[in-house]
C-alpha cells in the first residue's frame, strides 16, 4: 500500500514535494497544510484540488489517516511541526536546515530515536549529478590526497526568498548549508576547525550575514576556503542569477566544477571533461526512495537527521566563529565541549 503523506508548508518547496509525491507510486498525498489561507487557495488551482487542505498540522493529523509528514515550511519554522509529527510517532522528511541551532537539531534527533521513528533532512544538493560525480572521482583516488578546496557562490539579492530575507545570516541558511553539507559529503571527512566572517556589503539592504567567508579544515590535511554572497551583480541573466565554482586541488590532479561542468586536470596531462551521467531521477526522488526504505523497511537513510548533525555543527561553528573571531571545532560542539 502507498505511504500516505501530509505536506506542511505549501510554498515553492512544498509544491515541489507534492508534485514529486504524486509522481511516485510508493506515495499518496493525503493533505496539504499551510497557515496562509491565500497560499492554500492557490494550491487548489495547482493540481491538488482534490487534496484536503488545513491551516495547521494538528487539525490535519486529527482528520487525516497518514503514515508520514514532509515539513517544507519557512526556514525559521521547521522545529515545531517536526516535533508534533515525531511525537505522534510519524516519520518526518524535513527541508534543510532542520533547525536553526545545533541544540534544537539534537533535540529532534533525540526525539526521533526515542520514538524509533525515521527523521530525514532534505539535503538534495549532495545528490546533484555534479556533486555525486565529484564524490566518485575523489573516492576512486584520481586526485590522490586533497590539500585544498576552493568554493565560491554568488547570487543577486533579488533572488532571495522572503522567508530568508527576514533572517539574519541569510546566506548561510539559504545556500551555505547546502554547500557545506555537500563539501563534507564529497570529501567524506568530518570538519575539525572553522574560522568564519560574516558581513553585508556597505551598500546592501539585507540583514547582517547576507555575505560570508570561512576557512575550514577537514581531517588533518584538507583546507577549504569558502565564500558566498547574496549581494553580487553581473549574472542576473545567467543561471537564474547564480554563479558557482568549486576546485579540489589534489596531489595527482585538480578537479574543477563550474556550475554543472567538471574538468579533471591530471598532473602532466591535458584537461579532460568528466561526464556527470544521465539524470535518471530527481534529487528529491532520491530522498523519497530513502524515506520509503526507512518507513517500510527500517533502512538507515543516507541523509538522516543524525548524519545531518555534522552539517548543523559546521553551521553553528561558522556562526560562533563569526561572532567571536575565534576558530571553532565542530566536533567539540557535537560532544558538548564548547
Amino acid at each position: 500500500m502507498a505511504i500516505k503523506v501530509i505536506v506542511v508548508g505549501m510554498g515553492s518547496r512544498g509544491s515541489d514535494w507534492s508534485r514529486e509525491l504524486q509522481a511516485a507510486p510508493a506515495y499518496k498525498l493525503v493533505a496539504c497544510v499551510d497557515s496562509n489561507e491565500e497560499i492554500l487557495k492557490r494550491v487548489s488551482g495547482n493540481g491538488f484540488r482534490a487534496v484536503p487542505r488545513f491551516t495547521n498540522l494538528q487539525a490535519a493529523l486529527e482528520q487525516t489517516n497518514c503514515d508520514a509528514v514532509i515539513v517544507a515550511t519557512s526556514v525559521d519554522s521547521h522545529v515545531a511541526p517536526c516535533e508534533l509529527a515525531l511525537t505522534h510517532g510519524l516519520p518526518v522528511l524535513v527541508e534543510k536546515p532542520f533547525a536553526l541551532t545545533l541544540d534544537e537539531a539534537k533535540g529532534l534527533v533525540s526525539l526521533a530515536a526515542q520514538r524509533s521513528t525515521p527523521l530525514l533532512v532534505a539535503q538534495n544538493y549532495r545528490y546533484m549529478r555534479a556533486f555525486r560525480t565529484a564524490r566518485r572521482v575523489i573516492a576512486e583516488g584520481l586526485l590522490g590526497r586533497i590539500g585544498m578546496v576552493v568554493c565560491q557562490y554568488y547570487r543577486v539579492p533579488q533572488a532571495m526568498a522572503a522567508s530568508l530575507a527576514r533572517v539574519e545570516n541569510s546566506a548561510l541558511w539559504g545556500a551555505g548549508v547546502h554547500h557545506l553539507d555537500a563539501l563534507r559529503y564529497i570529501l567524506d571527512k568530518p570538519a575539525t576547525r572553522i574560522l568564519a566572517h560574516k558581513f553585508s556589503m556597505p551598500w546592501g539592504t539585507l540583514l547582517p550575514g547576507a555575505s560570508m567567508s570561512a576557512m575550514l579544515s577537514f581531517g588533518d590535511e584538507t583546507t577549504a576556503i569558502y565564500s558566498l554572497t547574496y549581494e553580487s551583480s553581473g549574472h542576473q541573466f545567467f543561471e537564474r542569477g547564480q554563479e558557482f565554482y568549486l576546485r579540489f586541488v589534489g596531489e595527482r590532479a585538480t578537479l574543477h566544477v563550474f556550475q554543472r561542468w567538471l574538468m579533471l586536470c591530471a598532473n602532466g596531462k591535458l584537461p579532460r571533461l568528466i561526464k556527470r551521467g544521465k539524470r535518471i531521477v530527481t534529487e528529491e526522488r532520491v530522498l523519497l526512495d530513502q524515506f520509503e526504505g526507512a518507513v517500510l523497511h527500517g533502512a538507515e537513510p543516507d541523509s538522516s537527521g543524525k548524519d545531518n548533525l555534522q552539517t548543523m555543527a559546521i553551521v553553528e561553528a561558522c556562526l560562533r566563529s563569526a561572532a567571536n573571531g575565534n576558530s571553532v571545532n565542530p566536533q567539540e560542539l557535537l560532544n558538548g565541549k564548547l
